[in-house]
């Protein structure tokens, strides 16, 4: 979806949009393109421009260095997210749950299995496994 809605302007060949796609895919552009939208959407900058330049050299410095990558969540909105999930406040979720919130999160890979065989997931599985996804999918890029 998102490719057509990149190239539905552009005049291609199918050898040509082939090609395109094959790129995009090669480089992950099409990830880091919805990641910086979700940034951009999350935190609504009064200067989008500068905010995705200033996320662009964060993810630079912290692909040298060993700076944090910048995070859509900080751990408030995971512990938040978590208690939607689990309004009756026992701890833990169950793994369909967690499966659906890393689906929304755009953590979870479209071939990607959850292993549903955990009874539970409790709120620290919970925070470490998404920032963990988090920094992975950020250092792919």
């Amino acid at each position: 979806m998102a490719f057509e809605f990149l190239t539905r302007r552009l005049e291609l060949t199918s050898l040509r949009k082939e090609e395109a796609l094959m790129y995009l895919e090669k480089h992950r552009l099409l990830d880091l393109l919805v990641n910086l939208t979700s940034s951009l959407l999350f935190h609504r900058p009064e200067k989008p421009r500068d905010f995705l330049l200033n996320m662009l050299a964060r993810i630079k410095i912290a692909k040298i260095t060993t700076v944090d990558f910048p995070y859509l969540m900080d751990d408030s909105n995971l512990v938040s997210m978590f208690e939607i999930m689990d309004p009756t406040n026992q701890g833990f979720i169950t793994p369909v749950q967690y499966r659906e919130a890393l689906k929304n999160l755009g953590l979870l890979g479209p071939d990607e299995v959850i292993d549903e065989d955990r009874e539970v997931i409790t709120r620290e599985d919970f925070r470490d496994d998404v920032n963990k996804r988090t920094l992975k999918m950020w250092s792919a890029f």
